[in-house]
């Protein structure tokens, strides 16, 4: 499903430098990371170590895990593609995969516009998704 990890830059003003943080798409955050799972619940666990039991809630057979200002989620694949429909990631055979990112940006429109050739993007009223078989496999989707 990816990998967690957690590093401090000691060198910040080698790292966190302007002129590297901006990208046409108006990439700001990440604001969703969403992992397809047959045992959400069991697969929350890893995260109660790292965050908490407050960190973590539960609505509608999903597990939300807050972490900072994104949050990860965790979900039976049956819900992701009910999201997602023909732009949800093919699990390729795994158990648990990265299915889903959602990024903030600065102007959804702009977005849009620069993802638009792509086949099978979706545009909605708060959001551009992008199907996982244009993107390595995993949907992306643009918000504001």
């Amino acid at each position: 499903m990816g990998r967690v990890y957690f590093c401090e830059h000691l060198t910040p003003d080698l790292v966190w430098r302007p002129e590297w943080q901006t990208h046409p798409n108006g990439a700001g955050t990440i604001a969703r990371v969403v992992v397809a799972t047959s045992d959400p619940g069991g697969t929350a666990q890893l995260f109660r170590s790292l965050f908490g039991n407050d960190a973590i809630a539960e609505p509608y057979g999903r597990r939300v895990i807050a972490a900072g200002s994104a949050q990860i989620e965790l979900a039976p694949r049956n819900t992701i593609t009910a999201e997602f429909g023909e732009a949800a990631a093919d699990p390729a055979g795994r158990a648990q995969h990265m299915a889903a990112l959602e990024i903030k940006v600065r102007s959804l429109r702009d977005a849009g516009e620069l993802v638009c050739a792509l086949s099978g993007v979706r545009v909605e009223a708060r959001r551009v998704i992008v199907p996982a078989a244009a993107v390595f496999n995993t949907t992306i989707v643009f918000s504001e």
